[in-house]
């Protein structure tokens, strides 16, 4: 039997707090593995990701350009300052398969000299100019929001140009279906996740936790407004757990007694927070298409409270509960905090995340694909 090699070219190295593409890459990567796979890793970051090493045949490193090296007129800055000639020469020397684990990845494909006769597969889980466009109502006026404002605008161009090319695209079923119509090859496949084992804990947990990637503008944004519109009056314990918080976001953190943050928690330590808070809050102000965060959450935790957004507006409340305003979220937070988490539960929760996602049937039809 032939070696099935496949190259995989993802934005960034994942980390314990990331959610949606990079957390799929890590699920995807030893999925591909356990099939006999000899996967090609190529990651825009600085530190190799140590514990995906087993799992690859060859993984490389690329800088992403800072700064106006990484503007182009043309492409969004996430997409331009994500090029390098090394990883388009590594993907023509062969005619493997290519994975592009987001469209933030998607630079090989604009140069004419990299060969289309192969399979090529994009994988989306959002539409990225809408949520640019989040990102820049989450701004006040200034340099911040009119770039989020041109990435939108350029993503859209993107979107367009890349419909048009001999491409599959494999999508998430929550990815807005009114971008789905306008693309011409395109299968459905949920998000792939690595979900623990669903052990919810029971009794009551002492603190309340909001944890996720805090160098994102919408977890960094989710957090400061729980510090100002949630627990600067409501005086319950408040954790804030996640990778690279700024230093304004610390200091925010620090400034009342019963709110602390955990900056660069281990994957462990993460899930040693999540297990014992009694309520995980993830509120989200963006329109967001992966629920890895939330499902990690349901999956491990007691109480789980976000909004709409949050949820990706999914009908099954039964399993968490939703809040919108200041004072629902100070309401709920307050009634969930004295609540005991009890095994009825436990039994929704396991039911609905075993039923949400099939793993093995996604990975089976992202293999067929791309062989």
């Amino acid at each position: 039997m032939m070696d099935k090699h496949l190259h995989i070219v993802a934005h960034d190295v994942p980390l314990p707090s990331d959610s949606g593409i990079l957390k799929e890459l890590v699920f995807l990567t030893k999925a591909l593995h356990g099939e006999g796979f000899l996967l090609h890793l190529h990651c825009f970051g600085k530190e190799k990701p140590e514990s995906m090493i087993p799992f690859c045949h060859e993984l490389h490193l690329y800088p992403q350009k800072k700064g106006h090296k990484g503007y182009t007129l043309s492409l969004p800055y996430a997409v331009s300052s994500r090029s390098d000639m090394s990883l388009v020469k590594r993907l023509e020397a062969d005619q493997f398969p290519i994975l592009f684990a987001g469209l933030k990845t998607v630079s090989p494909l604009l140069d004419s000299a990299l060969k289309k006769e192969r399979k090529i597969v994009v994988r989306l889980l959002r539409d990225e100019q809408r949520h640019f466009s989040d990102l820049k109502s989450l701004c006040s006026w200034g340099s911040q929001k009119l770039f989020y404002a041109i990435e939108s605008i350029r993503f859209g161009r993107l979107m367009k140009k890349l419909k048009a090319a001999p491409l599959q695209f494999a999508v998430s079923s929550e990815y807005p279906k009114s971008k789905i119509q306008g693309l011409n090859n395109y299968t459905v496949i949920e998000q792939l996740i690595e979900m623990p084992f669903v052990m919810p804990q029971s009794g009551v947990g002492n603190f309340c936790l909001y944890h996720g990637n805090l160098s994102k503008t919408e977890h960094a944004y989710a957090a400061n407004w729980l510090l100002q519109n949630v627990f600067k009056t409501l005086e319950i314990p408040f954790v804030i757990a996640g990778d690279n918080p700024s230093d304004q976001l610390e200091k925010a953190a620090h400034e009342k007694m019963h709110t602390c943050l955990v900056a660069n928690p281990s994957e462990k330590e993460l899930q040693d927070l999540i297990k014992k808070a009694q309520v995980n809050i993830l509120p989200s102000f963006v329109s967001q298409c992966n629920t890895g965060l939330l499902f990690q959450a349901l999956a491990m935790g007691r109480h789980v409270l976000t909004n709409a957004k949050g949820a990706c507006e999914m009908s099954n409340t039964s399993t968490y509960h939703l809040a919108e305003s200041n004072d629902e979220f100070m309401s709920m937070t307050e009634a969930l905090f004295n609540k005991s988490f009890d095994g009825s539960e436990h039994e929704s929760r396991a039911a609905f995340l075993n039923g949400k996602y099939n793993n093995h049937k996604g990975v089976s039809t992202l293999i067929k694909m791309l062989y």
